[in-house]
């Protein structure tokens, strides 16, 4: 259960970053005055990929530290 809720989290950063890339990306491009039809498909799926990417991230680091639950309560 707290690996969905780690998870969720990394969903959540991972939004977060991306919406603040398109942001850079879109004020560099307004202010150039240029827009690459490419740049358009990347910052569409920039979204979905970051997010992804940030749950697998988080999980993964999570799992590798090694304190979980009861582990970590002892600790203290």
């Amino acid at each position: 259960m707290r690996k969905i809720g780690v998870g969720v989290l990394g969903l959540i950063g991972g939004v977060l970053l991306a919406i603040i890339i398109q942001d850079i990306l879109a004020t560099a491009l307004v202010n150039s005055g240029r827009s690459p039809r490419e740049l358009g498909v990347v910052t569409g799926l920039l979204m979905p990929i970051l997010a992804v990417l940030g749950a697998v991230v988080t999980v993964m680091l999570h799992s590798r530290s090694g304190k979980h639950g009861r582990d970590q309560a002892a600790d203290d």
